[in-house]
């Protein structure tokens, strides 16, 4: 399984605070069946990370990781805020993007509609770059009206729910909303957003099951979401998410 979004690298963000945590957190989805881990570091004013901080770290945990044994290949990327990448030129934004593909992983506000984002996806488009959606489930605006996301989608963003806003760790309103972006076809990648080995640890298998049951197929026919799709997305292969049954 890949992981799309993971908050693993330490001392970059509000992730692992120390590189024997980070450790723990690698053990912790290699244990859970994970064999790539995207590390997205959030960039936000609190956290001013540039595409060659990102580089530098991952080099380095690259390192330690083969130290211990840990066989987990790591991949670069950036969570971003959509301010922060408003102000981005059009350098940093093509070296921010999740792995060797065009695709941006850009966070959905916590509180109100982004109304500038149609706008910056016209704008990267032409760059030739694309979105990927962070955790939209957790959004008051996207939990409130979870069909708001159909004219992102349509304008060729992907989404990506976080596994536990599925399996009910996040919260009710995060679950429901997640739930009801699925059985609408609307989510492409499940990802942990991990942040630590214990409070909000990696794994993505109990969620890609709670997914199923929630859509009554198999974990074998969406396996795509933690597989096949986030690994078109870092390589720049060409994506096209499958349909859903039922949806």
């Amino acid at each position: 399984m890949i992981d799309l979004h993971c908050h693993l690298l330490p001392g970059i963000d509000d992730g692992p605070s120390s590189i024997r945590d980070a450790v723990r957190m690698a053990r912790v989805a290699v244990e859970d069946g994970a064999t790539t881990v995207v590390c997205t570091p959030h960039r936000r004013p609190r956290f001013p990370n540039t595409p060659a901080i990102v580089r530098d770290a991952v080099a380095t945990f690259r390192e330690r990781l083969e130290e211990e044994d840990i066989a987990l290949e790591l991949v670069t990327g950036m969570e971003l805020d959509i301010g922060e990448l408003l102000a981005m030129d059009a350098d940093e934004r093509a070296a921010a993007t999740l792995g060797d593909g065009p695709w941006l992983l850009v966070e959905m506000p916590f509180e109100g509609w982004p109304l500038d984002l149609p706008r910056l996806m016209t704008e990267l488009e032409m760059q030739g770059l694309r979105v990927v959606l962070a955790h939209p489930e957790r959004s008051s605006s996207v939990q409130k009206n979870p069909d708001r996301i159909r004219d992102l989608v349509g304008r060729g963003a992907l989404v990506q729910v976080n596994a536990e806003s599925l399996t009910g760790m996040l919260g009710d309103q995060p679950q429901r909303a997640a739930e009801r972006l699925l059985r609408s076809g609307y989510v492409h990648v499940i990802a942990s957003d991990a942040h630590t080995p214990t409070r909000r640890p990696p794994g993505l298998r109990a969620a890609l099951d709670r997914a199923a049951e929630i859509l009554r197929v198999l974990p074998s026919d969406i396996a795509w979401m933690v597989d096949d799709l986030p690994r078109a997305i870092i390589s720049g292969d060409v994506v096209r998410p499958p349909r859903i049954p039922g949806t």
